[in-house]
């Protein structure tokens, strides 16, 4: 079985190498996306909506990382709900809600800047020190390593909704994806999983990222627990992936059976069954 060829310092300091480039990229498919009213591929949401967003989200996780991102700011937006997809939900709506119509005319800048404040930050941070993201829960703030991969993740993610809605060309990077999944899924994979679907799961699955790390991923019902490039030991499932097969997965941005045929994702192992059980355990906000 493959290890990871870099530690999450490393790969803290690719993804800070990375920023500058891919928020530019981003940026520039904002001022391309042409009609703010565009339908997109996001229920409910237009081009617009999405640009929105994006800024918003590179602003806020570039000032968390930088520890300057206060609760307080959000405390009327965050609902007490104990699922954070249903959270985010709120957030996402309240935000967009405020925001003026033309709004989305300052996202390439907000994008910019996010990435500056960012790439700023993370010159003065471990990959570990703990950062407070409200939505993710007051009393469980996320490492700034995991930060840095949510503003990769928002970024990549969000220009291709937009350039999915205005016909430009978009790719996920591996290099980018594997840094997404190293840096944050082994913080976001326990936060996300639904207690209902694993009520009755006990399993020990390694997913094997290509080029990357792999995460141990260990269900007891609804308490799960992670391990960055676990020691060898007892697994009923091993999971071999692609990294931007992984995302787009994840994320809900391509469909698990397309992966799963195009042989990007296989399981192998005493239980492979257990792929697509355990990826249908999550739900990445």
């Amino acid at each position: 079985m493959s290890r990871s060829r870099t530690t999450l310092a490393e790969d803290l300091a690719a993804a800070r190498a990375a920023v500058p480039d891919l928020a530019e990229r981003a940026a520039r498919v904002v001022e391309r996306m042409g009609d703010p009213k565009a339908v997109s591929p996001l229920p409910g949401w237009r081009a617009a909506d999405i640009a929105v967003h994006l800024g918003l989200a590179c602003t806020a996780y570039a000032a968390a990382a930088a520890g300057e991102l206060e609760a307080k700011d959000w405390d009327a937006m965050v609902p007490e709900h104990p699922d954070l997809a249903q959270r985010v939900a709120v957030v996402n709506a309240t935000t967009l809600a405020q925001a003026a119509p033309d709004a989305y005319l300052a996202v390439p800048g907000q994008i910019r800047a996010g990435a500056a404040a960012l790439v700023a930050a993370l010159a003065e941070r471990g990959p570990d020190e703990p950062c407070p993201i409200p939505w993710f829960g007051a009393d469980a703030p996320l490492p700034v390593a995991a930060v840095a991969g949510l503003f990769l993740s928002e970024t990549v993610l969000h220009a291709l909704d937009l350039a999915r809605t205005s016909g430009q060309a978009w790719t996920v990077p591996p290099r980018i994806a594997r840094l997404i999944v190293s840096l944050t899924y082994p913080e976001t994979i326990p936060r996300t999983v639904d207690p209902s679907r694993a009520a009755n799961l006990h399993a020990a699955v390694r997913v094997h990222v290509r080029g990357g790390v792999t995460i141990g991923i260990d269900v007891d019902g609804p308490l799960v627990r992670t391990h960055r490039d676990p020691p060898p030991g007892r697994t009923d499932c091993h999971i071999w992936v692609e990294p931007a097969a992984f995302v787009l997965t994840a994320s809900g941005r391509t469909s698990l059976a397309r992966q799963i045929a195009a042989g990007r994702m296989i399981s192998l192992g005493r239980k492979p069954w257990l792929g697509p059980v355990i990826a249908r355990l999550f739900a990445h906000p």
